[in-house]
């Protein structure tokens, strides 16, 4: 349920220099805007706003908020998903305008760190598949389910002869 949330097909993918994000969506569905960076390193994410325009009638498209702000960090890079959007099929952009577009408690804990420079050749905006929110919200449930069914098993493991012989059931080792 998770694997499409976090590991969707990427639609585009460009450097923060771009100002401009071109791609094209070829089936209906949830997709959602993803920013690639250093790992430890400064991002520009209170510096600019994202605004989606549908091409041939330069609608412009509302993106809502990620709820949970999925991250993913490898060796070297970290990702972290910033806004979603339900789109039909079609020729969209993206425009990185000036301005904030994050909460008040983020700002908040960004003034914890230095502004130093960002190198926008190593900053990069991806559009990637995505599965609605309430994929994540369900499978969380499950996870904590499958825990409880691992830890059960191995208890009633070493509970078992116990159990049985509680239970009036004999029991050789």
């Amino acid at each position: 349920m998770l694997k499409h949330v976090f590991n969707g097909e990427i639609i585009a993918e460009k450097p923060f220099t771009d100002k401009h994000i071109y791609f094209e969506i070829k089936n209906a569905g949830v997709y959602a805007v993803w920013h690639r960076g250093r790992l430890f390193q400064r991002t520009a994410i209170d510096k600019f706003i994202l605004k989606l325009f549908h091409e041939p009638s330069d609608g412009m498209v509302s993106m809502g908020p990620s709820i949970f702000r999925p991250y993913l960090n490898s060796l070297d890079t970290a990702r972290v998903e910033t806004n979603r959007f339900y789109a039909e099929p079609g020729k969209y952009s993206i425009q990185i305008v000036e301005g904030s577009g994050v909460s008040f408690f983020e700002r908040l804990f960004l003034k914890l760190f230095p502004d130093t420079p960002v190198d926008y050749s190593q900053y990069f905006i991806q559009v990637r598949e995505s599965r609605p929110l309430y994929y994540m919200i369900g499978a969380i449930p499950l996870f904590v389910l499958c825990a409880f069914c691992i830890i059960g098993g191995f208890v009633a493991g070493f509970m078992a002869p116990s159990i049985l012989s509680d239970l009036g059931i004999p029991f050789n080792k």
